[in-house]
């Protein structure tokens, strides 16, 4: 049975809503969430986690990796370096398949998965030299405490990096990936995941998302500087990153 999805423009949605939607919707699609991921991205999705990882800080022995989702963000981080890496979600049949990659690569000793809600870590200040989140920052109702939380535990000069998609700023291609979004997304994710109202959901979810700027903005907010973002696959996707004071 799909999850019941709020009819309301996402604008107008509470966070209480969001958040139960957020949750039911990301429990339904898990198992086939990955395959769903290469396929509307072209792949493009492997690629722009690797380039996450490559702007890892060069000292860093720990991450943690937030909204790790089926952990592939997490388990790309194990795989290039000697960094543990501790994976959170509130979504606990995501990560369910994190785990099960995890062990089926061998990186049980590396990635440690848990619990947790972004918005309240369970974490001591200064804990890790950087953290991390791809694709999962669109779907919190604060995004700016979800800042502020990431900067709280990474160690002065560690590094916060989120990865979220976006729309491009070139018109034309705006366009297209509206008509995408809005006419080939629900469709063919509903065919794969038998979850056509989850699909109407995800592309409502990255329209409604902020502009790359004022990402950068709430960056700043959120008590980090040197900020730089990296437009990546034409502006499809951006990569924001922030050093902690």
């Amino acid at each position: 049975m799909e999850p019941a999805i709020n009819n309301k423009p996402l604008k107008q949605w509470t966070d209480e809503e969001r958040v139960t939607a957020v949750k039911r919707i990301f429990n339904a699609i898990s198992p086939r969430y990955d395959l769903l991921n290469r396929i509307m991205s072209g792949r493009q999705d492997i690629r722009w986690r690797r380039f996450a990882v490559s702007r890892l800080p060069g000292h860093a022995k720990t991450a943690l990796d937030v909204a790790t989702g089926t952990g592939d963000l997490a388990i790309d981080i194990a795989t290039v370096g000697e960094i543990e890496v501790f994976g959170v979600d509130f979504v606990e049949q995501m990560m369910r398949f994190a785990v099960e990659k995890t062990e089926t690569r061998k990186l049980s000793g590396r990635i440690t998965y848990a619990a947790a809600d972004a918005l309240h870590l369970p974490f001591p200040d200064n804990t890790f030299d950087a953290a991390t989140m791809a694709f999962g920052i669109r779907n919190m109702p604060d995004r700016l405490s979800a800042l502020k939380e990431m900067a709280r535990v990474v160690k002065s000069g560690g590094k916060v990096i989120v990865l979220e998609m976006t729309f491009p700023r070139n018109l034309r291609l705006r366009r297209f990936f509206t008509w995408y979004l809005n006419n080939v997304i629900p469709v063919l994710g509903g065919i794969i995941s038998g979850n056509r109202s989850a699909y109407r959901y995800l592309p409502d979810s990255i329209q409604d998302f902020l502009h790359p700027d004022d990402l950068a903005a709430l960056f700043q907010k959120a008590g980090l500087h040197s900020i730089s973002e990296f437009p990546l696959t034409f502006g499809l996707t951006y990569l924001h990153e922030g050093y902690v004071s």
